[in-house]
């Protein structure tokens, strides 16, 4: 019988949103909001804010982002219609989830919480705790988790979703960071 040579899954380099928009984050990155204590724009977490400050954040954010678009599309934009318009939305909604996270963390750790996952931000250049993505239901996280195994077949510990106490969604993680009342445990995918 012949061994069969098995080969990680390479993810494969497209020009996606944040090679397209790359200035434009950084230029967001770097940019502090009046009004709210001059906090950076980049801290703000737009599922955690009062309602007041997310209107005024997504309305800054919408403006930039259609900006650039129009920019970088100016001879196509008559021609494409609902498909810019459907650009414009995904640049921001893209924008939006990389918002929200938490600086000056190189000697900190993260605790008992579970909303954030330690991670190296491209944009300023340090390791910032970063909020995870919250799911509504446990179904949809639960399809979420199983199809993160198919996708990491070498992923070595299991994977769990769990309900956080800082956001009370539903978030993916691994078996070591995962609490006692932990609702899902699904194994990584034995290959052979």
């Amino acid at each position: 019988m012949e061994a069969k040579n098995v080969t990680k899954k390479r993810r494969e380099k497209t020009f996606g949103q944040q090679e397209r928009y790359l200035a434009v984050t950084k230029s967001i990155f770097h940019e502090r909001l009046k009004g709210m204590g001059n906090t950076w724009l980049r801290n703000i977490d737009i599922t955690m804010a009062v309602p007041k400050l997310v209107r005024k954040v997504r309305r800054i954010i919408e403006k930039r982002m259609c900006q650039t678009y129009h920019k970088q599309h100016k001879c196509v934009f008559h021609d494409c219609g609902n498909r810019s318009r459907h650009h414009m939305k995904r640049a921001v909604s893209y924008e939006l989830f990389i918002m929200g996270q938490v600086e000056n963390v190189h000697q900190q750790s993260r605790g008992d919480s579970t909303h954030w996952k330690r991670s190296y931000d491209p944009y300023t250049g340090r390791v910032v705790f970063k909020k995870k993505h919250g799911y509504d239901t446990v179904e949809e996280a639960k399809a979420m988790a199983v199809q993160l195994v198919k996708d990491n077949p070498w992923c070595e510990k299991a994977v769990g979703v769990y309900k956080c106490a800082y956001c009370h969604k539903y978030h993916i993680g691994h078996e070591s960071s995962l609490t006692t009342a932990s609702i899902l445990q699904i194994q990584p995918i034995a290959t052979a």
